[in-house]
């Protein structure tokens, strides 16, 4: 924490208050968890606590070790560093903060204050007494050279005109967004309320919360979603690749955690097969718990259809008129679906033979046969259904109560099988591989991608009620839809993973309501955690991440002037200290451990 002199020097803005009243103030505003008596010792004041105070802050002399003048030393160039930052980028800050809240008003000049003020706070603040007084000695040297002296005969305010301009360059296409980060740092955070193990309103402790859960690990940056430490640890693995190592251990342990999530719960389906490689098998057991159920069902039909007709109930003549007209009103089609003719060919030489008494035997044949030339999802399944549909009409009521019995099976397993486009599909393995409606490997696509939530639950109800067998297929479609939104993910060059496919999988079946279905309201609210966290930690806002690896003017100047001012160790050593930090802070934090103690 600075000291009240720092404070002052930073924001000048205050010199008018009393000590004491900027204490308090700073006090209730963002320290009023800490006693006063120990806010007023950190701030350096003496005296404070004493009601009526002097309004000057009087400060105990202490001598100066030779281990305090060694270490001022040592962080001079970062203290330096973050005096150049400070005027650079508080300017920035400030006008950013004016512009959201409006140039020229009271809530834009407060507004730009805020801004500026914690922008300051960003930057390295010393650690010593030592190291200011040799950056103000070092100051008014340099002051006295002439500007010919290159980067360190030049005053260090020179480099704020040059980048301040530069930073208006670089965000004037962005200005909106950045004004809308701004205004999100400056608004004052919800109340902490953690407790009973549920989530504080505070959106970081919601986002560490729920990567602990799904044990998903997230940086500082992520869980707060800070723009500037976003930035950092995205930069430091590329500037300092082996001082940043734990950071890029840290993010390839993400990476591998993430995977790992949705093998778990790949797993807690109780799918056998999910795997990238896996889609033909997946398909294959599908198929054979359809087809095997199908063909169980049928079964029962066919042997319905055989006592009725043992019983002498199918030798009723029926008239064929309404067929007759049907085929008529179709002959236009005709000429482009063969099997209307088909049908009308079949109709005319049972007439003949049977001298135009056609039995209900004649029309159950005959509605075997429109069965199958019709295809499903083809013109032919269409006309081939009403064909069907007329036969039942003209037998409807004929016979005695075993054929009516009969033809109600026969009813339930049209409707759950033959008049359902997907099962129908699907069920085409039964002509043989070859003529197969649907590749094994496009099995899961067709029930569980493409179709509407209606037709894929009119598919897996199948499988649910079709025994183990059909109940396990059902659980490997489940699996595979893990696996899916896996695949998405990982779908992406350079084995980078890639959040946009993922939530454009996720959110589809959202919408479709299909995760319910599949997976329960819970499991849902599981797969759509698990997408946030993900969001988390590979969603960066627009600049956090440089991607070209370029330095910007600020950059660069640094490093050329701590080249010429400070020893090699001393650098090294600054450098070494300060990236070590920061990685170890990015890669340590937790935002509900810090809440639970009431860390700032």
């Amino acid at each position: 924490m600075a000291t009240l002199a720092e404070f002052r020097v930073q924001n000048p803005d205050y010199n008018d208050m009393p000590d004491v009243a900027l204490a308090d103030a700073l006090h209730s505003k963002y320290y009023a968890d800490i006693p006063k008596p120990q806010f007023y010792k950190q701030l350096g004041l003496v005296g404070a606590d004493i009601p009526g105070a002097a309004n000057v802050t009087t400060m105990q002399p202490k001598p100066v070790s030779m281990q305090d003048r060694l270490m001022g030393l040592v962080e001079t160039p970062a203290i330096m560093a973050g005096q150049v930052g400070q005027m650079v980028a508080t300017p920035v800050a400030r006008m950013f903060g004016e512009a959201y809240g409006g140039y020229g008003t009271p809530q834009g000049k407060e507004m730009g204050q805020k801004a500026a003020q914690v922008t300051s706070q960003q930057f390295y603040q010393p650690r010593t007494e030592t190291g200011p007084d040799i950056v103000n000695q070092l100051g008014k040297a340099l002051s006295a050279l002439p500007p010919t002296y290159g980067a360190l005969g030049n005053k260090l305010s020179v480099l704020s005109g040059p980048a301040i301009s530069q930073a208006r360059n670089i965000a004037a296409p962005a200005v909106a967004s950045t004004q809308q980060r701004m205004a999100a740092l400056l608004q004052p955070q919800n109340p902490q309320m953690v407790g009973m193990g549920a989530a504080s309103t505070n959106p970081a402790l919601v986002r560490q919360e729920r990567a602990l859960q799904q044990n998903i690990p997230l940086t500082k940056g992520e869980q707060l979603q800070d723009f500037g430490l976003l930035k950092r640890e995205s930069d430091l693995p590329k500037e300092n690749p082996e001082l940043a190592k734990g950071l890029t251990e840290f993010k390839q342990t993400q990476k591998e955690s993430i995977l790992r999530r949705f093998q778990q719960m790949a797993d807690q389906t109780g799918a056998e097969y999910a795997d990238p490689t896996a889609y033909r098998k997946v398909g294959s057991l599908v198929d054979n718990a359809l087809v095997k159920e199908f063909d169980a069902k049928e079964l029962k039909v066919n042997k319905a259809y055989e006592a009725a007709r043992n019983a002498g109930e199918t030798k009723q003549v029926v008239s064929t008129a309404p067929l007759e007209q049907w085929l008529e009103t179709n002959a236009p089609e005709a000429i482009s679906v063969s099997a209307i003719n088909t049908i009308g060919a079949k109709l005319e030489q049972l007439k003949k033979i049977k001298n135009g008494q056609v039995t209900i035997d004649d029309l159950e044949e005959l509605y075997k046969s429109a069965g199958q030339l019709g295809e499903a999802g083809k013109p032919s399944g269409l006309f081939m259904k009403q064909v069907k549909g007329v036969i039942n009409e003209m037998t409807e009521g004929a016979g005695g109560d075993l054929y009516r019995a009969a033809r109600v099976q026969r009813a339930e397993l049209g409707r759950d099988f033959e008049n359902t486009y997907r099962v129908a599909k699907l069920l085409g393995t039964r002509g043989g591989y070859a003529d197969r409606a649907i590749a094994l490997d496009d099995v899961f696509s067709n029930i569980v991608l493409d179709g509407s939530l209606e037709e894929m639950r009119t598919v897996t109800k199948l499988l649910k009620k079709g025994g183990p067998q059909g109940q396990q297929a059902y659980a490997e479609l489940q699996g595979q839809t893990i696996q899916y939104m896996k695949d998405q993910l990982t779908k992406n060059a350079g084995g980078q993973l890639s959040f946009a496919k993922l939530k454009t999988a996720i959110d589809t079946l959202d919408r479709e309501d299909k995760l319910v279905y599949m997976f329960g309201k819970q499991g849902r609210e599981t797969l759509v955690d698990v997408r946030n966290v993900i969001q988390d930690a590979l969603v960066k806002p627009e600049g956090a991440v440089n991607y070209s690896n370029s330095g910007s003017v600020i950059a660069r100047y640094f490093d050329a002037l701590t080249k010429s001012i400070s020893p090699k160790f001393a650098k090294d050593f600054m450098k070494n200290r300060e990236v070590k930090k920061q990685v170890e802070e990015s890669t340590k934090y937790n935002a509900l451990a810090d809440a639970l103690k009431g860390t700032k």
